[in-house]
């Protein structure tokens, strides 16, 4: 309740069956927001707004910047919960069958035997590893259900749109030649390996005074801050000084698009040096390096997959 007082405005918050109206100050965009509040007890506050996923995401993001914790749907109503209760919980959610085997594992009981397994170990070492096997698949159980987030991020005009479309199969964003054609975040759900996966196509990173295009270019710089790996484009075809910055972060692939239009006889260079690198080469136009990008994606999302009948955390 301290943490909402921050932003309130309105009728005296306070423990109550009925509704209490006022208004929240959005920190991000300057403005008020009506909202509905309902505190059943000082531990629990529902707050009810308009639709859209722009305004409850500014509301969720002034709480965080005050010192409040987000946590998922799942999390927040499976608190408390046995590992066979909240794998019995989520499985109607599983979205592939690979996600929904490793649920069932755990509704079987496989943490229940690893900790009994770790408790028969005498050597600490074994223990220790087997420990630190669990917490490497405790951020694979947390996307089961909730699929990870890989945003497309770069230059405008690099073919983040193109790639992007490339990578689902089929049309789902604008593409054009004209720089800033893709203005919003743009996301769809696929699966990689047999674990979803969203993708996000944002607003190319340039040089504008475009109030429109500046807008998508902030929601372009809050996608990256949720991401569970950047995909950050670049453009052969532009010299390396009118490019943007690369981001400073730990979880990105620099992906080099457009080989296409490279010179034949230097394509080959730019390959060689890509992949010794770790960098990716490909071509959204004619598919070339696809393939590649999203065994990558997937290793980096995913680097040592859980075998069948392994324990997972959730």
């Amino acid at each position: 309740m301290t943490i909402l007082k921050r932003h309130w405005a309105g009728q005296e918050l306070r423990v109550t069956d009925q509704p209490l109206f006022g208004r929240f100050r959005l920190e991000i965009l300057g403005q008020y927001e009506e909202i509905v509040v309902h505190i059943s007890n000082r531990n629990e506050i529902e707050i009810h707004s308009h639709g859209g996923e722009m305004v409850v995401s500014a509301i969720e993001s002034t709480l965080i910047q005050s010192g409040a914790c987000s946590v998922s749907w799942q999390e927040f109503f499976c608190g408390g919960e046995t590992q066979r209760e909240l794998a019995l919980r989520l499985l109607p959610f599983a979205p592939t069958e690979y996600t929904t085997q490793i649920l069932l594992d755990q509704y079987n009981g496989a943490l229940d035997r690893e900790y009994a397994e770790i408790e028969k170990l005498k050597n600490e070492t074994l223990k220790q590893q087997r420990f630190n096997r669990l917490k490497e698949n405790a951020k694979i159980g947390k996307h089961l259900v909730n699929p990870f987030r890989v945003v497309l991020a770069g230059a405008s005009n690099a073919g983040k749109s193109s790639l992007f479309n490339t990578i689902l199969g089929f049309q789902r964003s604008i593409v054009n030649v004209i720089a800033g054609t893709t203005r919003d975040v743009v996301s769809y759900q696929t699966a990689l390996d047999g674990f979803p996966v969203t993708f996000y196509d944002t607003a190319g990173f340039r040089e504008t005074q475009l109030e429109l295009e500046l807008q998508g270019i902030e929601r372009s710089r809050q996608s990256i801050a949720h991401a569970d790996l950047l995909v950050w484009v670049i453009d052969l075809t532009v010299p390396e000084t009118e490019q943007p910055l690369v981001p400073n972060i730990k979880n990105i692939v620099l992906c080099y698009n457009k080989i296409d239009l490279i010179d034949s006889n230097n394509s080959g260079n730019w390959e060689k040096q890509n992949v010794s690198e770790k960098r990716i080469t490909v071509s959204a136009a004619t598919g070339q390096g696809i393939e590649t990008l999203l065994e990558q994606i997937i290793r980096r999302l995913v680097p040592n997959p859980p075998k069948l009948l392994e324990a997972v955390p959730l």
